[in-house]
């Protein structure tokens, strides 16, 4: 029997399926490791305010160089054909809010306002990762629909 151009084999689309399963349940899976270390960062944060010493002072920053790699994989993960638009778009946010709130310490001496957006950013960095997470749940965008 032919088969038609564009048509599936037998147990194909099932399998496409549980693929395209298994990347939305990886960027649900990154996305929520990333939640975690932000509340992780929120900690250090205030274990700073407590505490002293070497180490602490430098803890917060090392740990926000270390997580902050999810944010790529993050974009690479929605990015994949079982992605939606809104996590494709929710990644891209987080990677650059990311990278800005890397930036911002370095501007303490030279334009403290700015610096101390630091916070309010990392707020925003956070409800984003959790945007994310729960966006990775929803379906792909249906075939020959354009990405918005």
């Amino acid at each position: 029997m032919d088969l038609v151009e564009g048509e599936p084999r037998h147990g194909e689309r099932a399998s496409v399926g549980r693929s395209d399963a298994v990347l939305r349940l990886a960027v649900a899976g990154v996305a929520w490791l990333f939640v975690g270390c932000v509340v992780v960062q929120f900690f250090l944060v205030g274990l700073r305010m407590f505490a002293e010493g070497p180490l602490v002072s430098t803890l917060h920053r090392d740990f926000a160089y270390l997580y902050g790699w999810l944010t790529p994989i993050l974009v690479l993960l929605a990015a994949s054909p079982a992605g939606s638009a809104r996590a494709v778009r929710l990644a891209i946010a987080l990677l650059v809010l990311f990278a800005i709130q890397t930036f911002l310490p370095l501007l303490a001496h030279l334009a403290p306002p700015v610096a101390a957006l630091h916070a309010a950013n990392a707020l925003v960095v956070a409800w984003l990762a959790l945007r994310l997470a729960q966006a990775s749940r929803q379906p792909p965008d249906p075939i020959g629909t354009p990405r918005r």
